[in-house]
Parts: structure tokens; sequence; C-alpha cells
């Protein structure tokens, strides 16, 4: 099934660029009047001598709106207007039909075609003025809609790529909470358990830049990073360039650091060299949290370092050992090895935590995590819970321009 295409940005509406107007007329003298009169409206002006010319550009390059007129050689107004209808990707264009006033039949015949609205040939500044405005304002309203629906639809989409619980083990508490500055988010977190060991991988990341790119690029690094580190999906998984090729069986005796590793390596293999071009990177903290044992390993890949909380408030930083994912292939990626004890928590966060502004302009920083940190190292739900509250008292009101994640975990016992 062919799905149909959102609609082209509006320059006009997007960033106040001049609107581009196609005119549409096989008479010199008519096309030239018309085009001259509406670039002295501000717009920026094309022409096309017949349908056949206009449908080709129209299909080349983005218009924001059609002056059409009626009688053509080659392919007429109701013709050129019932393609553009039945086009998924250019249904979208608002057509004006230039026509004498006494042609009623042809004017109610590419109304019925779904033109937008009608201008006499022979017409009045002021009168075509208006027109132009009332179909763009139209155009921009239609569009905002559509890209409101698509951004809804895209955000439903992009919480089904979170886990939808959080594992249970005996002896530790899992937490996490991502809050997007906008619909869709480029940050992502996932934590899920490697049998028979009962291993717990713990995933946060954030990819560069923001919008419908980041949130794309998200899903994907989410994708690699569960694929390859799963023993059962990552058999069949071929390293890029150098790296040897992870089988099954060497991914089921993997040491937890070892499997951190390579699950980095893949991840940024693949993006650098399969997507290089797009200059997408994300940076992410990697852990791997044996319950019984409390053996936490971790690689961090150039992300904000994680915290390892004491029950005493004491708190150590987990930095990076590596470089952003993405950024070149064949990059090294070393884990770091260690525990977390009874008592112990670990939290990792985005960016977006830290550099969150109050009303003020002033960062909320490191050490203003720390201490919500300290004041509420009971529990990984209670860190969360209270990172967000002292978080939200900072920046009051104040704009969310970043998204925040969080995710935290407690050993409660051996």
């Amino acid at each position: 099934m062919t799905t149909p295409q959102p609609p082209r940005k509006t320059s006009h509406a997007a960033d106040s660029a001049p609107a581009r107007v196609l005119v549409v007329d096989d008479t010199p003298v008519n096309r030239d009047t018309l085009s001259r009169h509406v670039r002295r409206e501000g717009y920026v002006v094309d022409t096309a001598d017949h349908g056949r010319e206009a449908l080709e550009k129209l299909r080349a390059e983005p218009f924001d709106l059609v002056l059409l007129d009626v009688q053509m050689p080659e392919m007429d107004g109701p013709q050129l207007l019932e393609t553009l209808r039945n086009d998924a990707a250019l249904a979208h264009i608002p057509v004006i039909v230039v026509s004498a006033v006494d042609d009623i039949d042809s004017i109610v015949q590419c109304l019925e075609l779904g033109a937008d609205d009608y201008l006499p040939t022979l017409f009045r500044p002021a009168i075509l003025r208006a027109r132009l405005s009332a179909a763009l304002d139209r155009k921009r309203l239609r569009d905002a809609e559509s890209l409101t629906h698509e951004l809804a639809v895209a955000r439903k989409i992009q919480g089904d790529f979170l886990p939808e619980s959080l594992p249970a083990a005996l002896g530790v508490q899992l937490e996490a909470r991502l809050q997007p500055a906008r619909q869709v988010s480029g940050d992502f977190y996932d934590a899920f358990m490697l049998a028979p060991g009962g291993t717990i991988v713990l995933v946060v990341g954030d990819v560069c830049d923001k919008g419908l790119g980041a949130a794309l690029f998200m899903a994907l690094f989410r994708s690699l990073i569960r694929a390859s580190a799963d023993p059962v999906e990552g058999g069949a998984i071929q390293m890029i360039g150098g790296r040897r090729t992870v089988v099954r069986q060497s991914l089921e005796a993997a040491t937890p650091a070892d499997l951190l590793t390579r699950v980095a390596g893949f991840t940024n293999d693949y993006i650098a060299r399969l997507h290089g071009r797009t200059n997408m990177f994300a940076t992410a903290f990697l852990g791997a949290l044996t319950p019984h044992t409390g053996q936490f390993d971790f690689v961090n890949a150039g992300h904000e370092p994680a915290i390892v909380i004491a029950p005493d408030g004491t708190t150590r930083e987990l930095r990076p050992t590596g470089p952003a994912l993405g950024l070149l292939p064949d990059a090294p990626f070393y884990a770091d090895e260690g525990r977390l004890e009874r008592g112990h928590s670990l939290f990792a966060f985005t960016d977006g935590l830290v550099e969150a502004r109050s009303p003020a302009g002033e960062a909320f920083g490191t050490e203003r995590l720390r201490d919500a940190l300290r004041v509420n190292n009971t529990s990984a739900s209670n860190l969360v819970e209270g990172v967000m509250e002292a978080l939200d008292a900072f920046t009051g009101q104040a704009e969310q321009y970043d998204d925040v994640t969080l995710l935290a975990a407690t050993r409660t016992s051996d």
C-alpha cells in the first residue's frame, strides 16, 4: 500500500520567507501582467506556459500557490487541477483559477474539481491581495493541522520503542522517566534482562540535534543496542568493518564487560559506516548489573557521567570510556568494572537535566543534582521522583529546551 506523503513545508509559514507562486497561462501578456502584480505583493513568482510544464515544475520543487488559467494547450486548467487533486504529494497546494467573469461554466467546473478560489481576468490589486492572502492562510492552517497529527502519530510510535515495564529482579529496584521537550524526542532509555545469568542491561542515550531527525535516529540507536546485546538476535549480526563476527555462542559466553564493548562497537560502526553522511551521533551510557553479586560493568560513550550514590550521601562519577556512538568507524570502547554494593544506587541521565534553565537563565547544574540525589537516596523511585520535583521547582514556568531522561537502579539486598 502506498503511504501518502506529508504536505511539503510552506516556506512563508515556516521561516518568514516569501511564499512561492506558480503562474500558469499560455498568453504571454496575461502571464507577465499577473506575475508582475504578484511580485509587487512580495511573493516569489515562477511561470509555466501550459499545464504540462506546470506539472513538471510542481513535481520538481515546492510551491505554495498556483494561479491557473483555464484555456491552455496540451493540458488545460481543469485537466491539471484534476491531476493535482489525485496526487497525494501535490493535492494540498491551493489553486486559484483565473477566468473571465462571464465564463461561469469553467469556474464552476474548476471549483467542483477542487479549486480553492477564482480570480477575474480583469482584477483590482486589492482583490488579488485578498485572494492570495486567504488561500495561503488556509494552506498554513491545513499544514499545521497535518503536522500536528503526524507528530502525534510519531510520538505514539516512538513510545513503543521504550520498554513497557522495567525488569524485576530480587534485590534490585529500577525506575526511569523520559520528559520530551517537544512532541518527539532524541533521548531514549532501555532496561532488559539477559538469560540465563539474569544480568540486567541498562541504557540511557541522547541523539545529537532535536526534532524528527533525532527521533528517527533514536529508534535506530535503541534497536541496534537491543538487538546486538541479545544472544539470540545478535547471533545473526555481522560486525561492520574490521570487527569480528558476533556469533551466538560467543555472545552467550561473553562477560558483561565484553558484551558492552561489543555492543558499543557494533552500534558505532553501523552508524558511522552506513549513515556517516547524516552526521548524526549519540552519546550513551551502557551498564550491566548482576543482581545477586552486585557486579556492575559500564561503557560510557561520550555521555554525561552517571553517578553512584552511597547510603551516606557520597557520590562517585562513572566518566566516559569511549567516544560518542557513530562519530568514527573502528573507534575503541573500553569497559570499566566495579560493584554496586547493598544500599548503593546508580543514577544515569541526559544533559537536558543539568542544562535545564530557570526563568532567570541559570542552569540546574551538577551541584543541585547531587543535592537532590542525597536528599532522596532511599530507593530508585524516590531518586527519580525527587530529582524531577527539584527540577520542576527550579525551572518553574521556563520553557523546556531539551529532553530530560533519568534512569535509576538501587541495590536493596544481596
